[in-house]
């Protein structure tokens, strides 16, 4: 007699949760990066994917899309409580769901890719700038660079510190005019850094909430040297 046995497997596939967009390179390049960007709040995956024209060519350009809805195409990584007191101005549940949720996108993408964390960068604006700080030092075994523009590191949303078999390259900046996120709270977070594992370059700029032109051109060149 012939016992069948039927073993049933589950099988949990795990997919990409953000909308995006890409911009791959036209040709095949021997020097093939990534970079990720995240944009601000009430924003969308439009906005900084302009800086497609300007990022160098070996770049593989993804730029997320928030999950929360707040308005007409217009979304956030979490909601916003606008008392200018750093201990209320994050949503902390919300903003480490966003977080989780862009990891397991980046893990996804740079598989699809083949892309190694050396090859791989984070830059952010404002909310984008606040998640891409904890993102960078959670997972440097992901991401290679970070470039926070006008954000601040928030060390809540933050749930381990800096693996020392990795280390991470940062470009930081902010307009010292910005009224929509004190610049204190960068420098702040700055000084933090500055004991960990953590190649920073921060610069300040006259500007307000923003990325000046000067700005973007030292991103660039940053870039082009990492």
């Amino acid at each position: 007699m012939v016992v069948l046995i039927m073993i049933k497997f589950i099988i949990i596939r795990v997919s990409k949760k953000l909308k995006y967009l890409i911009n791959k390179p036209v040709s095949n390049q021997n020097n093939l990066k990534v970079i990720f960007l995240l944009h601000g709040y009430g924003s969308n995956e439009e906005d900084l994917y302009s800086l497609k024209e300007i990022i160098p060519s070996n770049y593989v350009i993804i730029s997320f899309r928030a999950p929360i809805t707040i308005g007409f195409n217009s979304y956030a990584w979490y909601s916003i409580n606008f008392e200018n007191n750093i201990d209320r101005w994050i949503d902390v549940d919300e903003a480490i769901n966003s977080k989780n949720i862009v990891i397991n996108d980046i893990l996804l993408h740079l598989k699809d890719l083949e892309i190694v964390n050396e090859r791989a960068s984070i830059l952010g604006f404002s909310q984008g700038a606040i998640l891409s700080w904890s993102i960078g030092i959670e997972h440097p075994d992901l991401i290679k660079n970070i470039i926070p523009l006008s954000g601040f590191y928030h060390p809540e949303i933050t749930s381990n510190n800096l693996n020392s078999k990795f280390s991470l390259n940062c470009f930081s900046s902010h307009g010292i005019n910005d009224e929509v996120i004190p610049i204190d709270w960068a420098r702040r977070g700055i000084q933090i850094l500055g004991k960990k594992n953590i190649n920073v370059e921060f610069n300040e700029y006259q500007s307000g909430h923003e990325i000046s032109k000067e700005n973007l051109r030292d991103v660039i060149k940053w870039l082009n040297k990492n």
